[in-house]
């Protein structure tokens, strides 16, 4: 193996371990959806909101099914017993799945639990399949014939790499794989140009030297390809279970394939638009003059990409702190509970005196927090000073938020400081929500705090889905009492977008039946809808695992830009040094120094390079400029040492005849 394929085997490594993340990114996603570990190929949603059945007769019915059709069904469902897990699994007949298992990223286990922890749940909801698949239209029809309704929904890897594809992370790694792509093609045909042209001059049929240049480029390409497979398929199978390694290599070989492919198809593109023409070669010009102008296109464009994707992924480097510090959060509040309402607008409606008293019971227990956040952007018309947000919160919610801190992080503001115009909307904001006839007592009662020193709260916006806002000098506005406050309508409108929060599943789960608000009773009360409780923390901290995931794509992505850029700089460099050997070989004996024989394609390049610079700066945000210009900085240097590196190399070729 030669010198040039080494290289190539090595920088493409970098490439395939880009594409190796990906692979474990889409692993875990599918893995959340399908859990491997039990066998889970497929999920179906189940309602049976147009059944006439009872509860009972609806859980006999799915029991008898999937023991006569082998499904291996059980009902995903909230933990009752702790706050660490998100969620059990329920079996609906006796089966020999294990009583916990840990899922890919290993950081947690789920438990499997028998039927009897379904005692008092309601039919509806997700299930896993984890037996046979085969009969699955048989168990839908089944359903459909007495009432009831399942969607089916199997593993695919494709729609696992559809929603990371979706995601701006990822379009920075598939530039990335491009760029280096490219640079690798121009490397290879570059080192071959001159074995090529002599071939052309020696008559060798077109079609076999391309397949020649080809197979070479390919062959490099497949042991890096096989080095990252062995290598990241032993570290899945080691650290995270031998179950994964099948849908992982599925997911890894179908991405290689496809950047193999795509180099091959690149390279032979580029090397059909620079092929040796018979005038070139009759004034023995330098094989590798056809390659000049991709090269001078590759490295302006990858460039370009260095510049643009530094600042963005810099900007989510440091934002990863942040993004375990939401972690933590959501982890302070994993045993906490919101309330979703199964319901159209006619039935909600008609619970809102229930759960006002439901959220006054609450509170009597300290078991209820709020936070509704405004923003400027969702509040345009508010002067905020110097505020960034207003966060409507109880002690309930700081207490959760700033629990396990030494000392207190947020001190009082007097109401004399906040801007006149501030408080008269937090006024009228009241007039909205609150109780006829207690808007001035409740406004009286108001306190307004403020985090001390750098402490950043987490706080909920309002109206969203339910996902933390980390922001600087947030005005907290304490509400003494939620039921108090505000109305029955609003306390209903607030806690179905999440914004008020209950403490653990199974004391949620009483309060809504002390309240007339369970499934059973509002079934026999004709409701056709539910309210059901499910755990906020779970979604938040997938999506702060996914975000960590994004980092680290981002980052190994631009690493593949820069040496993407490396390589093409060179190139282009080595490629001008040859083309110019008759001029720098003279001037070098003559005494000139290097610098003075380069000095005007630097000063080209350089110039070239600070427009470019300019352009990319002026389209990005102020705070990213200085990274940015870091790294021109570091582009710049690079097409310095490159120039002078192959002026240096030319001049050594020349001496020993080579060139």
């Amino acid at each position: 193996m030669n010198m040039y394929k080494r290289i190539i085997i090595i920088v493409s490594c970098i490439l395939f371990s880009l594409l190796a993340l990906v692979a474990a990114i889409i692993t875990d996603l599918n893995d959340r959806d399908f859990p491997q570990a039990i066998g889970s190929k497929s999920r179906i949603d189940i309602r049976f909101n147009q059944s006439e059945i009872s509860i009972n007769e609806a859980f006999l019915k799915l029991a008898e099914l999937d023991r006569n059709l082998n499904l291996g069904l059980v009902k995903v469902a909230p933990d009752f017993d702790t706050g660490g897990d998100s969620k059990i699994f329920a079996t609906l007949n006796d089966n020999a799945l294990p009583n916990e298992f840990t899922w890919f990223r290993g950081d947690d286990k789920a438990k499997i639990v028998n039927k009897n922890r379904l005692a008092n749940s309601f039919p509806d909801g997700v299930y896993l399949v984890t037996g046979n698949t085969s009969r699955l239209d048989e168990f839908v029809d089944s359903l459909k014939s007495i009432g009831g309704e399942a969607v089916r929904r199997d593993a695919s890897v494709l729609e696992s790499l559809l929603f990371v594809v979706k995601e701006r992370g990822f379009a920075t790694a598939v530039l990335a794989s491009l760029a280096l792509i490219s640079s690798l093609s121009l490397f290879w045909l570059s080192m071959k140009a001159r074995g090529r042209a002599l071939r052309v001059l020696g008559g060798s049929p077109t079609m076999r030297i391309q397949m020649q240049d080809l197979t070479g480029f390919g062959e490099a390409l497949l042991v890096s390809a096989g080095i990252v497979t062995v290598v990241s398929t032993s570290y899945i199978g080691i650290f995270h279970g031998l179950i994964y390694i099948n849908i992982y290599l599925k997911v890894l070989i179908s991405l290689q394939v496809f950047v193999i492919i795509l180099s091959v198809f690149i390279t032979l593109i580029m090397s059909a638009s620079a092929w040796p023409s018979a005038m070139m070669l009759a004034n023995r010009q330098p094989p590798v003059k056809s390659l000049r102008s991709v090269a001078i296109v590759i490295q302006a464009l990858t460039f370009v990409l260095v510049v643009s994707s530094v600042g963005p992924a810099w900007s989510t480097y440091q934002q990863s702190v942040a993004i375990a510090d939401e972690m933590a959060q959501w982890k302070k509040l994993a045993n906490q509970v919101s309330i979703v309402f199964a319901t159209d607008i006619g039935e909600m409606d008609r619970t809102e005196t229930k759960i006002g008293e439901l959220v006054k019971d609450a509170e009597s227990a300290e078991n209820v927090a709020l936070s509704y956040t405004y923003t400027k952007e969702m509040w345009p018309s508010v002067d905020f000073g110097d505020y960034t947000a207003i966060s409507f919160v109880n002690e309930r919610w700081l207490d959760l938020v700033s629990r396990e801190m030494e000392n207190s992080v947020v001190a009082s503001v007097s109401r004399q400081s906040i801007p006149e115009n501030l408080i008269h909307e937090i006024r009228e904001q009241l007039l909205i929500l609150s109780r006829k006839g207690n808007l001035d007592d409740a406004f009286q009662r108001l306190q307004f705090r403020q985090t001390v020193e750098k402490f950043r709260l987490p706080v909920i916006l309002g109206g969203g889905d339910g996902s933390l806002h980390f922001g600087d000098n947030i005005l907290f506005v304490v509400i003494p009492s939620l039921y108090d406050t505000f109305n029955d309508s609003n306390l209903t409108s607030i806690i179905s977008t999440s914004n008020i929060i209950f403490t653990g599943v199974t004391a949620t789960e009483q309060l809504l039946e002390r309240h007339q608000l369970d499934a059973q009773t509002l079934r026999k009360q004709g409701f056709q809808g539910e309210l059901q409780v499910v755990y906020i923390a779970e979604e938040g901290i997938l999506r702060a695992q996914f975000a960590l995931y994004l980092v680290w794509l981002q980052s190994l992505s631009l690493i593949t830009l820069i040496i993407a850029f490396s390589i093409a700089t060179a190139i282009s460099a080595l490629i001008a040094a040859t083309l110019q050997a008759k001029r720098d070989f003279p001037l070098r004996l003559a005494g000139k120094s290097w610098m003075g024989i380069i000095q005007s394609r630097v000063l080209k390049e350089f110039l070239a390079g600070i427009i470019l610079i300019i352009i990319v700066i002026l389209l990005q945000k102020p705070d990213e400029v200085e990274i940015t210009l870091i790294t021109a900085v570091y582009g710049l240097f690079i097409v310095l040492i490159s120039h002078l590196s192959a002026v240096h190399w030319c001049f050594n070729g020349v001496s020993r005849r080579r060139v």
